[in-house]
């Protein structure tokens, strides 16, 4: 046998003893993560408590079979305690899976930066998993089992992912927009909020960030509102007081435009075109009055919403960013936008067509 060929035997077997002991565990060696929550414990010394929703295989899938263990950890520091964790459990815990990150009503009202600084750095987080605030710990929300969960963590999936409910009030933060939030000029971050009310999550309320801390918090009512606005949601609903009863409009079709003036201090003129049908209404209304009526209302409505938005000193939806972009801002311009937008006016123009009358004859 020749020098080369021996040369390339041994250099295989080398190869061969290398890959053996790498760190390779098989899939029941694994212990999967589908939902993650961080609180902010009373212990001064012990400052995060980790609590981590782990998938337990079953051999029948069906509503209220969900099997999951939960394990949480109270350390100086999250990384830490998620290393603490492993001692709790006889296999490797994998974020590979997980799709939800929790973060606690306190947390959120005190600091969350060194939570999302943890989630940047982990190699094995995906950056398309949804965040949201648990009210009022990310624990005991974890600790709820919803009896129609099929699969553990299949709720939260279900719920952000629109794969199952589809609801005006549920806005969907993934964390790599998170992340963009924070690091943009001019846009500030959103994160939905998350209740358990005993039998399955709720999720209608929606928190408003400068950047790391919570500064608003939105009404149902709000956030349906916001949703539409800032993301063109459709399938929502607009109701209104009409001949002394409740006139409620389906909105199958939107779309919305923004314009800000240069002026020493800017105004916002906000544009929204909304089409739909009558789900709910008197007989023989007349379609022209409710229009009207119902542009009015919704113009009215969301430039309240604007000026809140703005007193708490937070822009979810981006004007500082639209303004920059506009005017092809530069850090002079960034500088006095800063100054003024707690001036800023808002102007809204809202065209309300109705499709159909929903009625049968």
């Amino acid at each position: 046998m020749s020098f080369r060929i021996w040369r390339t035997a041994l250099l295989l077997t080398a190869v061969g003893l290398l890959l053996g002991g790498c760190g390779f565990k098989d899939i029941d060696k694994r212990f999967f993560v589908v939902a993650m929550g961080i609180d902010l414990s009373d212990n001064k010394d012990k400052p995060y408590d980790v609590t981590l929703r782990l998938a337990v295989p079953a051999p029948k899938v069906g509503e209220g079979l969900a099997e999951s263990q939960i394990e949480h950890q109270e350390a100086q520091s999250i990384a830490e305690a998620v290393r603490n964790l492993k001692a709790h459990v006889d296999k490797e815990i994998d974020f590979g899976h997980c799709r939800v990150f929790l973060f606690g009503d306190k947390l959120v009202k005190t600091h969350l930066q060194e939570s999302l600084n943890w989630l940047a750095r982990r190699r094995d987080i995906q950056l398309i998993s949804y965040v949201a605030v648990a009210e009022p710990t990310a624990s005991k929300l974890l600790h709820g089992n919803p009896t129609t969960e099929r699969l553990a963590g299949n709720s939260f999936f279900l719920t952000f992912g629109k794969e199952g409910t589809v609801s005006p009030f549920t806005v969907t933060s993934f964390l790599f927009d998170c992340f963009r939030r924070i690091k943009e000029k001019g846009m500030d971050p959103v994160i939905p909020i998350v209740r358990y009310d005993g039998d399955s999550y709720v999720v209608e309320k929606l928190s408003l960030l400068d950047k790391f801390h919570e500064k608003l918090v939105l009404t149902p009512e709000e956030t349906q509102l916001y949703n539409m606005s800032a993301n063109e949601y459709k399938k929502s609903g607009i109701p209104i007081d009409y001949q002394g009863q409740r006139l409620a409009l389906y909105v199958s079709n939107i779309s919305s435009k923004m314009n800000i003036t240069h002026d020493p201090i800017p105004t916002v003129q906000f544009s929204m075109n909304i089409s739909g049908m009558v789900e709910q209404g008197v007989l023989r209304l007349d379609p022209h009055e409710v229009e009207r009526k119902l542009s009015q209302h919704v113009s009215e409505s969301l430039e309240k919403l604007l000026a809140k938005i703005r007193d708490a000193g937070v822009d979810p939806y981006g004007f500082g960013l639209h303004y920059l972009a506009q005017y092809f801002g530069k850090e002079s311009d960034w500088k006095h936008w800063q100054e003024v937008y707690p001036e800023v006016k808002f102007q809204v123009n809202t065209s309300v067509k109705i499709t159909h009358p929903g009625l049968i004859y």
